[in-house]
């Protein structure tokens, strides 16, 4: 089975998928005969679009991103009305409007909280790849304004779905580009491609997005994400594997042994540094992920083809 862009969900998924989408669209409102009092304060959350989220239901939950989005694709907001800490709302229809830093665009900008609802969902995407952004919702009513911004989150330069038994992720040519890595050069210079015998649980997640700017990463790297439910499906002699393949523009001086990818097994968590393997294809016994510098090579073309080993979903890049 090819992998593709957010492909479509299995049925069950879908219409779970297709509920949640359904409540998105249709903006809170207080109880029958309630008034909800004026609005002195406003709060901006970004999450994972529902119908993406609900294709990972078997990812641990440290390893999701708050938002998990590429440019282009959608992610939701959800601006919320308070009055301290109880929920509030405007008495008549009003504009919420989000703005967001360049260089890329919001393809949303707008939307409107009915009368007398405390919250709305705004679906909307990024057209730039970052690091890390942050939205900013503001509302006008009579003169007052009110405004909140969301979390710091990425944006990635491609994100795929696909089945966990996706004959790519099994044979070793499923690629964080979504088309196998088969160019990595000067404009986009690494790309992890995953080799999981056994597959995994579910849809997973593969993301290739830009290095955090308090990461220790090689000047240009960029970040394979990889989201999947693998419980009990690898071991340390067994394990899962991922070939990061850097072009000769980043990874082209010194020996392969001199490199070591930089991984977590977090969303969040700092890239750390890994550890070579004790021996080719296996992880140490006291080891979750390591730098398998035995299998590791350079191509025809000079560039670096650096494997490492781990038993569950991961972030990882060259350092």
């Amino acid at each position: 089975m090819p992998s593709h862009p957010i492909r479509a969900a299995r049925p069950l998924v879908a219409v779970v998928a297709a509920l949640l989408l359904a409540t998105l669209l249709v903006p809170a409102a207080p109880a029958s005969g309630a008034s909800l009092p004026k609005p002195t304060s406003m709060t901006a959350v970004a999450r994972t679009d529902p119908a993406i989220a609900a294709q990972l239901t078997g990812v641990p939950g440290a390893s999701l991103p708050a938002v998990l989005a590429a440019a282009g694709t959608p992610f939701v907001v959800e601006v919320s009305l308070w009055d301290g800490t109880e929920p509030a709302a405007y008495p008549t229809a009003t504009t919420v409007s989000l703005t967001a830093p360049g260089p890329g665009q919001l393809s949303v900008a707008q939307a409107t909280i009915p009368a007398g609802a405390s919250h709305v969902y705004i679906t909307t995407s990024y057209s730039a790849a970052t690091a890390a952004i942050q939205i900013t919702a503001s509302a006008a009513y009579k003169r007052a304004v009110l405004e909140a911004t969301t979390a710091s989150f990425p944006v990635d330069l491609t994100l795929t779905l696909l089945d966990g038994q996706s004959p790519a992720l099994k044979s070793g040519d499923a690629g964080a580009d979504g088309s196998g890595c088969t160019t990595v050069d000067a404009s986009r210079p690494m790309c992890g491609i995953l080799s999981l015998p056994n597959g995994a649980a579910g849809s997973v997640a593969l993301s290739l997005g830009l290095c955090p700017a308090d990461s220790a990463c090689r000047p240009g790297g960029l970040v394979t994400q990889f989201l999947a439910d693998m419980e009990g499906l690898y071991t340390r002699t067994s394990p899962a594997r991922m070939t990061i393949v850097c072009d000769k523009t980043v990874c082209g001086q010194g020996g392969v042994p001199q490199y070591r990818a930089q991984w977590s097994q977090t969303a969040t968590g700092a890239l750390e540094t890994t550890a070579t393997c004790p021996a080719k294809g296996v992880i140490g016994d006291e080891q979750e992920y390591c730098t398998d510098t035995a299998a590791s090579t350079r191509d025809n073309a000079g560039d670096l083809r650096l494997v490492v080993l781990f038993l569950r979903d991961v972030r990882g890049t060259i350092k």
